[in-house]
């Protein structure tokens, strides 16, 4: 007995040894973006399901501490990895925005991360929290809070790099609660290949797995909120796929990136959810696309078909210019195009006020603006958007000015 009590002591000892040898660092930044922006007055639908009619919408200047971010990483040898993101939206409460640790099984080629984290998806959902490190001050359509693709955050992932030529091919494979109905198996995939650090050339996909259900589920006669993922709130069930794929170019001077995605969707309405929003006393506003595709007019009979596509794709140029000890100057241009013929305009119910209030669901944004980067950890950003659609067979075009000033801090 007690040479096997002798033999764990030993072993015990030479693992914390072990441990006490490893070369453990901890790092702490966060960042912090302050926010303010002014809409001219928007053309928007009034009243009720099928009484809706075209109004104007009266937008005050906003100003909102849009996001604080406290983030902490942590390595263990080069084997182990953790990281905690802590948020605090409009810096009213605080909420986990990730929260991993991550394993390395065959170096550098395979690693697998478990917790909540953002999913490898375009070029920009992993980075979207950092405003200060890339030009604009909007995401891009497909990742817009009022109508994600996908989830943004997912809970298990294997990855990897390796070299391929003179460049690096960048994997991941995800898996997640994200919006399963039950024992379904969503999969999320991303792949990218990396040349001289300057270009990036990559695809994602995602697959719900079967049935998803939406996280906020429509509430008859009160509010669900944005989608938190890809089912909008008035659905039952919805199968669905997305895909496409993005580049980038990135050097001193020029930032040049490109994307475009699709999501097929197979869903089933919810019958109430459907006839309270075309509730002539207490819906929401739908224009005649809306009502045509619920099939309003027939009461009793609405459609709860809700099969449907959401096309997005856009386009962001940047050019650095220094100014000596002053920083530098980023001029940038951007266009975005999106489409989704199924959502509505009432963001109260999970709609869109863009594409929703469209008469075609399609809606496009061109915008120009400027970084300001006096010292690298702070960025000043400013810029004017204008908005493109139709609605109710007239031009609903309108402006939009914001300005940003964000700080980037390190421990």
């Amino acid at each position: 007995m007690r040479p096997a009590i002798l033999s764990v002591l030993m072993l015990l000892t030479w693992h914390q040894r072990t441990l006490a040898q490893e070369d453990m660092k901890t790092t702490m930044y966060g960042y912090i973006n302050s926010y303010s922006e002014k809409s001219e007055n928007q053309a928007m639908l009034k009243g009720a399901g099928t009484s809706t009619t075209r109004g104007q919408a009266q937008n005050n200047v906003a100003y909102e501490v849009r996001d604080i971010h406290f983030v902490m990483q942590s390595t263990l040898g080069d084997r182990f990895k953790s990281f905690l993101n802590l948020r605090a939206p409009g810096a009213n409460g605080v909420e986990v925005s990730n929260a991993w640790v991550e394993a390395k099984l065959a170096g550098d080629y395979l690693s697998f991360r478990l917790g909540k984290m953002y999913r490898p998806f375009e070029i920009y959902n992993e980075i979207l929290d950092a405003v200060p490190t890339y030009i604009g001050i909007e995401p891009p359509e497909l990742f817009d809070t009022d109508h994600l693709m996908v989830t943004r955050t997912t809970n298990m992932m294997f990855h990897g790099i390796t070299g391929a030529g003179d460049g690096l091919i960048r994997y991941a494979v995800t898996t997640g609660n994200d919006e399963r109905s039950s024992n379904e198996l969503p999969v999320g995939v991303d792949v990218r290949y990396i040349k001289d650090i300057k270009w990036t050339f990559g695809t994602s996909a995602y697959t719900s797995g079967g049935n998803a259900k939406p996280i906020n589920e429509y509430v008859i006669g009160g509010g669900s909120g944005s989608p938190e993922g890809g089912v909008l709130p008035w659905m039952d069930s919805d199968q669905y796929n997305v895909y496409g794929a993005y580049a980038q170019y990135l050097d001193d001077r020029f930032t040049i990136q490109a994307s475009y995605f699709i999501a097929d969707h197979k869903a089933q309405r919810n019958l109430a959810a459907v006839q309270d929003m075309c509730n002539t006393a207490s819906g929401t506003p739908l224009n005649r696309r809306q009502q045509s595709r619920f099939n309003c007019a027939t009461a009793g009979s609405e459609d709860v078909d809700g099969d449907y596509q959401v096309k997005a794709w856009y386009v962001r140029a940047g050019y650095n210019l220094p100014a000596g000890n002053y920083g530098n100057v980023t001029p940038y241009l951007q266009y975005d195009s999106y489409t989704n013929e199924e959502t509505i305009q009432d963001e109260d119910h999970g709609g869109d006020n863009e594409a929703g209030q469209s008469d075609d669901g399609h809606t496009e944004k061109w915008t120009a603006g400027m970084v300001y980067r006096p010292l690298t950890p702070v960025a000043v950003k400013a810029d004017y958007s204008l908005h493109n659609q139709d609605v109710m067979g007239k031009d609903g075009s309108y402006g939009e000015v914001r300005f940003s000033l964000s700080y980037y801090w390190r421990m």
